[in-house]
């Protein structure tokens, strides 16, 4: 069979739409990760240790910032556009903009005028405050783009915006170091180096120029003509109980850290958060996999077709099961690698249960966007707040007895215990249409049989030796077959 009748027979399955898209979305997600590998040694070599940690503390705060002060509004956009009785998009879309807007300056104006006592609440010098409320505002300008780029299956548009501004973002910020380099300013009491404000500014400013463009791709999808507090009910009625949901990653990833950096010390908090970002990667899977295929699930259930629902569900399981396995296999390979110093390497083993924690993760996606689909998202933010309580309790407890290490595998439990309560909730209160949970569980098991013939028989925390890697795609090899055996057949025209 040639090469043309293969394609065209791949194209004729059902998962192909989503796959295509979700493959888009997954190439940008590579593509920025290798941006952030490319810019560590970067960065490091411009800042301090002390600069390079407010520079984190200002990230991860940006995302805080956008959902609070803007209630979350904005988190309404892609489940309004699916209301199959709606056809009043661009009003909606238009309102919220202006809601945002209001809120972001009543609350940004309190936020500047307590500026020092927030400041030091969240140990951030003063002077970033303002530019923490500028970022934060055009970082939900962006967002509002990616759910309508999602929705509209515009993926292309959607990666070409996200590489255009992660590249933007970074040489801007080198301009700004060079800028800046060798200014100082007085913070806690002492000289400091003022060149962090050269990425932080340097963003901004990237953020600006990529934010025009996000604009003219979505204006006509925006009306400022008919603007109704109908449409402000409604976005407040499915975001507000959103907000934990929203800031569930912070709540369950960046305590870890944080709480390491402060009860065990600097250097250990680096060597997790660099294990971290071999579990990104199977997040970024997901996340390609969910955007692609938000647009096909909506239909399927408007029009309660749920057996595609199910179908759609197993293809995806496949795929994260299938790169989970890859990026446990190799993980102690890739970190390797990617690293250039050899304290960094003594937290590679901890990655692949990182990546088990996004397995489950990923899992309770599928049932949780059935909650949001029944805009029912007090249950969300009920299963985050209590899968995020439950692992801050772990840590405080484990991580002093256990060391950073045990972070990996609080957060494993706790993202197990969010799968399943978003199970219970779905199955039992909700009484959603069931999705092929044995199939799940099927080819999770398959998973762990792989990964345990890795630990068994083979060498899991060497690296790059060439005879354990040929192992490790054998095993890699014969997971993929068995998982997708029935397509392959379809494929080739056996069946």
């Amino acid at each position: 069979m040639t090469a043309k009748k293969i394609l065209s027979r791949f194209k004729q399955l059902s998962f192909f739409d989503t796959f295509k898209h979700s493959s888009t979305y997954f190439t940008g997600t590579l593509l920025t990760q290798a941006l952030g590998i490319i810019s560590l040694p970067v960065f490091t070599a411009f800042l301090t240790s002390e600069e390079y940690g407010i520079i984190n503390v200002f990230t991860s705060y940006v995302l805080v910032f956008s959902v609070l002060l803007s209630l979350y509004l904005y988190g309404a956009t892609s489940r309004y556009y699916f209301e199959k009785d709606k056809d009043d998009f661009d009003s909606f879309l238009g309102t919220i903009i202006i809601t945002v807007t209001s809120f972001f300056a009543v609350f940004g104006a309190l936020v500047y005028f307590f500026r020092e006592t927030i400041a030091s609440f969240i140990n951030l010098p003063v002077q970033v405050i303002i530019w923490l409320l500028i970022t934060s505002y055009l970082v939900v300008w962006y967002t509002l783009f990616n759910h309508i780029m999602i929705a509209t299956k515009q993926s292309k548009k959607f990666v070409t915006a996200q590489v255009l501004w992660h590249y933007s973002k970074f040489i801007f910020a080198l301009f700004g170091f060079l800028y800046l380099a060798g200014v100082t300013f007085t913070y806690s009491g002492q000289e400091s180096s003022y060149t962090f404000m050269g990425k932080i500014i340097g963003e901004v400013i990237a953020t600006i120029l990529i934010i025009f463009y996000t604009t003219y791709q979505i204006f006509k999808y925006i009306s400022f003509k008919s603007l109704s507090f109908e449409h402000i009910r409604y976005a407040m009625v499915y975001s507000l109980p959103l907000i934990p949901y929203a800031l569930s990653n912070y709540i369950l990833t960046s305590f870890d850290q944080w709480y390491i950096n402060s009860s065990i010390g600097q250097s250990e908090a680096g060597q997790y958060a660099f294990s971290y970002k071999i579990g990104l990667l199977l997040l970024g899977l997901i996340l390609a996999l969910l955007n692609g295929a938000q647009p096909s699930y909506f239909k399927y259930m408007n029009n309660e077709e749920h057996d595609k629902v199910k179908q759609q569900v197993d293809s995806i399981t496949k795929l994260i099961v299938l790169g989970a396995c890859f990026l446990i296999l190799f993980a102690i390979d890739l970190g390797s690698l990617l690293s250039s110093k050899d304290v960094f390497l003594t937290a590679l083993p901890i990655a692949p249960v990182i990546v088990g924690g996004y397995v489950f993760l990923g899992v309770s996606s599928f049932y949780n966007r059935g909650i949001s689909y029944k805009k029912q998202n007090a249950y969300l933010a009920m299963i985050v707040l209590l899968s995020g309580v439950l692992n801050i309790y772990l840590n405080v407890y484990f991580i002093p007895l256990y060391g950073y290490q045990a972070a990996a595998y609080t957060t494993l439990f706790s993202y197990f215990v969010m799968m399943v309560l978003s199970i219970f909730v779905t199955s039992y209160f909700l009484k959603l249409p069931p999705l092929p949970l044995g199939r799940i569980t099927k080819y999770i098991v398959l998973l762990a049989s792989v990964i345990s013939i890795n630990y068994i028989f083979g060498q899991p925390n060497i690296g790059l030796d060439l005879g354990w890697i040929v192992f490790k795609l054998l095993l890699f090899s014969i997971l993929g077959a068995i998982l997708f055996f029935n397509k392959i057949g379809i494929i080739l025209g056996r069946e």
